[in-house]
Parts: structure tokens; sequence; C-alpha cells
């Protein structure tokens, strides 16, 4: 019989302390390990339910601990931060029953500190107002901006100095709030191979709810579908999984059949296969991406949903190609970027520092120069990233609009959690007005 708090235990110490990336951990564990699919639903909120509240778990832990937090041990402090995440945000009733199972955990991988986990744990719960208080706790006692968000929202400093420096603090609150939200599963129809009608009917005879989102492009929001990659309309190429927020970069490009597109940095390939199919899957799309492995994810999407169009090949970005100049007639630069719009996606993003910042800001830049000659006179240029605040998206288009002239900015836009229900992410589309 499978331990599922062991699962859970080998997951998170895998993406906290040795910076594995959340959903493949958890996916790669599913492979190995034999659960139904609620037991997987179990374990996954609980991940990142833990990820995404680290900061705010710490600061109960620092409360309730008789040492120092720096002295916990690493074991002790994961085990501590599930204990107090099943406690406090899963309303158990048999907090008792809780100790006791994280302690039997914590004999398994850390002995020495099992007493201590105990103690700090029965102190905790020795009195309900504790848990009832810990839920939607205020934090009062925190006076500083940054380290109040830091620690309610369990965000690094640098993210939240980043958003209080672009956005008032309420609407940091709120969308930070909303990054806790399990985000919603969007698919789009393949109209290669099906229309919106029987998309409906498919879904209905599965018994899935839904909300149509854009009827002509066949956008659906799913509320209970599942384990999507075992479904046989996904596998024979029916619908596509894709966050709305990403599906509107691609509707700004608008491709159209028979033109040549380029897509910059393509990998895994969703924005690719969605072009193709806009374009009737006739015209020409280049994929460009620096991971074979990652493009390898693409052509098999592409053959999946039916679609030959799509010729990659492994690239940097950075480095200017002179066999593209003026060669596309639209472009979608989707640059690599800090992540900030999809913490709730990516929990481990929460933590980093990004003391690397201004080199990823200088990578979108060049990637953005280079692409600009890729395009021919009139063309279409998409930027796109899917993070937030001025430093990776509007900054970078001010300066490179300041610096060619002979590009025109058509418009511009970020999208938010809290308000548009997508991921966090920024459009920009542009038109080449002359050759340079």
């Amino acid at each position: 019989m499978v331990n599922t708090r062991q699962v859970i235990y080998k997951i998170l110490y895998d993406v906290k302390y040795d910076k594995k990336y959340s959903n493949i951990t958890i996916n790669e564990t599913f492979k190995n390990v034999d659960l139904d699919y609620e037991m997987r639903g179990f374990i996954t909120y609980i991940v990142y339910g833990v990820l995404s509240n680290i900061n705010y778990l710490d600061y109960f832990i620092k409360k309730y601990s008789d040492i120092a937090f720096s002295k916990i041990s690493k074991k002790a402090k994961l085990i501590l931060e599930m204990a107090f995440f099943e406690i406090i945000f899963m309303n158990s009733s048999v907090n008792y029953a809780s100790v006791n199972e994280n302690v039997k955990l914590v004999k398994k991988y850390d002995n020495r500190a099992k007493s201590f986990v105990n103690a700090v744990l029965r102190k905790f719960t020795s009195d309900e107002n504790n848990i009832k208080n810990a839920k939607n706790y205020e934090f009062s006692d925190i006076k500083e901006d940054i380290k109040y968000i830091s620690t309610r929202y369990s965000v690094s400093d640098y993210i939240a100095q980043r958003l209080l420096d672009n956005y008032k603090n309420k609407f940091t609150e709120e969308l930070l709030m909303s990054m806790s939200d399990t985000p919603n599963i969007f698919i789009r129809g393949n109209r290669l191979k099906t229309d919106i009608d029987d998309l409906k009917r498919s879904l209905q005879k599965l018994g899935n709810k839904f909300e149509i989102i854009d009827e002509e492009n066949m956008i659906v929001s799913l509320k209970n579908f599942k384990d999507i990659s075992k479904n046989d309309m996904y596998r024979n190429g029916f619908f596509s999984v894709q966050d709305y927020a990403s599906m509107k970069a691609v509707l700004a490009l608008s491709p159209e059949p028979f033109e040549n597109v380029l897509d910059i940095c393509a990998a895994p390939g969703g924005k690719s296969v969605f072009m193709a199919e806009l374009m009737g899957n006739k015209g020409s799309i280049t994929s460009l991406d620096i991971s074979s492995k990652k493009l390898k994810l693409l052509e098999e999407q592409a053959k999946r949903l039916g679609i030959n169009i799509i010729k990659t090949y492994v690239n940097d970005a950075t480095i200017y190609k002179s066999e593209y100049k003026n060669k596309f007639d639209k472009v979608l630069c989707d640059v690599p970027c800090s992540g900030i719009g999809i913490l709730r996606r990516k929990p481990e993003i929460r933590y980093k520092k990004f003391e690397d910042i201004q080199n990823i800001i200088d990578v979108q830049k060049q990637t953005l120069k280079n692409t600009s000659l890729y395009l021919k006179k009139d063309g279409i240029l998409v930027y796109s990233t899917c993070t937030l605040g001025k430093e990776e998206n509007s900054d970078i288009i001010s300066e490179f609009l300041s610096k060619n002239i002979n590009f025109e900015l058509i418009f511009q836009k970020e999208y938010y959690p809290h308000i548009d229900s997508t991921d966090g992410f920024f459009v920009c589309k542009m038109r080449k007005n002359e050759d340079c």
C-alpha cells in the first residue's frame, strides 16, 4: 500500500531542496507510483498548497518553536510545513491524528527531530483558537510592506518589491491572492478535426461542466475534467490544453493561410500548433527553440493534431541569423522571462530572488531585436511574456520603439488572474512599416 505522506514528502523535498520543477516531479512520480485519480488529486493539492504557502507556514513554525528557525533541520522543517498546511488549510478536525502521522514521518526521515516536531505541533493544536486564527491571519505585527506581502502571500522580497513598484498595495494583494487559486483548465478545439457543436456534444456526453469562452476559436473553460491525457478526444487530436492568455498572443498575431510565420521561442509548442490550426494547415511555420528535448514535444503535439506545416530547429534566439532577414510575414516572440504571471502553476518561482534579472532582460532585448529583423515590410510582430511588471514588458517595448522608428505600436496589454481569469501575461502587437 502506498504511503501518501511519504510520496508528498519526497516530491516536496525534490522541489524545495533539489530545485526540481513541481509539475515535472509530480508527473514523474505518478508514472512510477500506482495511484487512482482521487489520490493523485489529493497529493497534487497538498504539494501545490505547501509550495504556495511556505513563508506563511514558516511564520507559524517560528512562532511555536522553542529553537531558532535556522537551527531546524531541512527535513524536520519540511514535515512541519506539511503538517501546518494540513491543520490550517484543510479544515482537519482530527488534529491529533495529523500530529501523530507527521511524527511518524519525521521518525522515518529525521528521527532525532521527532520530539521537537511533536512538541511544536502539540503546542499549536492545544488551543482551537490558534488554528481558527491562523487561516486568515492578519500579520498585524509586520509593519513593513515588503515583509508583510512576502510573508502573507509567500513570495520572495524581490517579487513583493517588484509588484509594489508596479501596482498599488490593494491590487498587489488581490493579484497574489488569486495566485493561490487553482487555475482554470482551458481547452481549444482543433478546427482541422472538429467544430464547436461537435466539441460541445462530446463534452456533454462525457458529463463535463464547461463554459464556452470564445465560440469562433472553440476555446472552452472546463470545470471537472479528469486526467486529460487519457481522454480519447485528446489523444486523437480533437483538442489541446492551453491557458487562455497564451492563446491571446496567437490571436493577436492572427496568422492566415499560406503565410510564412516564425515562432522564435516555440517549445513546448502550444502557440505553434494553434497558429497552424488558424492557418488551416496551409503555409509554413518555422518553430525555433534552444531545447531539442522540448522541440520533440512540439513535434508530438503536431502529429497528434494532424499538422504538417511546422518545421522545428534548435536555435539560440540571441544569435542573429542572417538567412532569416526580411523573410517572415508574421513573427511571434514569446521570450524567456521571470514567470511571475504563472506562480499558481509553478509555485517554486515564488521564492526566486532573481539576482540574474538583468541577464533575463538582456536576453529579451536581444531576442526582440533579432526577431524584428526577420520580419518583412508590413509584417506583424507580437512580443509576449508570462510575467508581470513594466521591467520585462512595457519598458522593453518603449526602448525598442525608441530605437526602431520603422515599427508602429498597435496595442499592448497585461492580463491578470483576478481580473481576466487567466495566467498573468503580457501581449504587445507591432507593425513593421519599413525594411531596415
